[in-house]
């Protein structure tokens, strides 16, 4: 299973950004990913989503369309993922990276891939048995 850090969905899907290659490498990762019914998306994901496309302007109805595509391949979060969280806030004490951890820990618990565009993920490497990409 591949689960897609926010910004491999906002370089997807969003029209104001700033790098044309990410953009295509993203497009080509969900697509394939979707073909493959490997997606998995969390709820934070999409809350995140709705933050930075509104943050970069894009339209609402845009905005909308795209959080209804994404919530079809949701797997809730559950109480399990929320104590793997704090245990690693509390073993790394990596508080700034809080939202990221959590995405590593939801990866933990559903089995799956998780790929970024975030170098920021490179301290966090070590925290997790994930697998880990970091695209360039």
């Amino acid at each position: 299973m591949e689960y897609f850090d926010t910004n491999i969905y906002i370089y997807a899907f969003c029209n104001n950004i700033d790098n044309k290659n990410q953009k295509d490498i993203a497009k080509k990762l969900v697509r394939e990913s979707v073909q493959n019914n490997t997606i998995v998306v969390s709820e934070m994901i999409l809350y995140e989503f709705a933050f930075a496309s509104k943050k970069l302007k894009e339209d609402d109805i845009f905005i909308e369309q795209n959080l209804d595509f994404l919530s079809q391949f949701v797997k809730p979060t559950n109480s399990n993922i929320n104590k793997r969280v704090v245990e690693i806030l509390k073993e790394s004490k990596q508080y700034n990276s809080s939202f990221d951890i959590f995405h590593l820990a939801f990866c933990e618990y559903n089995n799956c891939k998780l790929l970024t565009f975030d170098k920021g993920f490179k301290k966090l490497q070590n925290i997790s048995k994930i697998e880990l990409v970091i695209k360039q």
